[in-house]
């Protein structure tokens, strides 16, 4: 895999889609620190588990949900703190942080094989719902564990510098006013943080750095 290349497949694709690229943009460096298949699993059913809480589910019955799944240990800090309040509590942007978790998840799953590609201009499709656990029909872990397989180092790394490409122009578009079309930065950069957190285990979810 050459990362020049890559970076030339990335370019043709926003491109393609209406976008604009940077040509100085730096050469992202491969990494050999990837999630493994059970940490990836791990943060897409806390993922699945909280986005319940924007859609008013008892933030005590997801609390519950995680602990008899023994996914405490990898909660984020950050998502520690919601845990720990009630849902009158949660602020407005807190709610809203749950909310674009939606987007997080989507690209998780398809890091886990569950669904065939991840266009930067399509939000995520409606059968979401349907291939994560229905917490409130009271539904385990099992399905994602039966069925989420990571992706290889290569797939991961090519999507990455896809995203990482396309969040400079929805960034800058946004900076200066412009239209970006079908493509929303806001997406762009929840799937990005996503992306970044497979590829490199030494990166906690609170602050993975998104620089362009």
């Amino acid at each position: 895999m050459n990362p020049t290349e890559v970076k030339k497949e990335s370019e043709k694709l926003i491109l393609d889609r209406g976008g604009e690229i940077l040509d100085w943009l730096p050469i992202l460096e491969r990494t050999e620190n990837m999630r493994s298949n059970a940490e990836l699993i791990d943060r897409a059913l806390i993922l699945n588990a909280l986005i319940n809480i924007y859609f008013e589910a008892p933030v005590p019955v997801i609390k519950g949900w995680i602990e008899q799944y023994g996914l405490v240990s990898s909660l984020s800090e950050y998502e520690k703190k919601l845990l720990n309040k009630e849902n009158e509590d949660l602020s407005e942007q807190e709610k809203i942080n749950i909310y674009w978790y939606i987007e997080a998840l989507w690209a998780l799953m398809w890091a886990g094989n569950l669904i065939d590609d991840l266009p930067i201009d399509k939000h995520v499709e409606d059968y979401q719902a349907e291939l994560c656990p229905n917490l409130q029909k009271g539904e385990d872990d099992s399905r994602f564990r039966q069925t989420m397989r990571i992706r290889t180092q290569e797939e991961m790394f090519k999507m990455l510098d896809l995203y990482f490409r396309a969040h400079w122009y929805t960034r800058n578009s946004l900076l200066n006013n412009h239209s970006t079309g079908n493509m929303n930065d806001s997406v762009v950069l929840e799937r990005r943080k996503a992306l970044e957190w497979v590829i490199d285990n030494t990166l906690d979810w609170d602050d993975i750095p998104l620089n362009t």
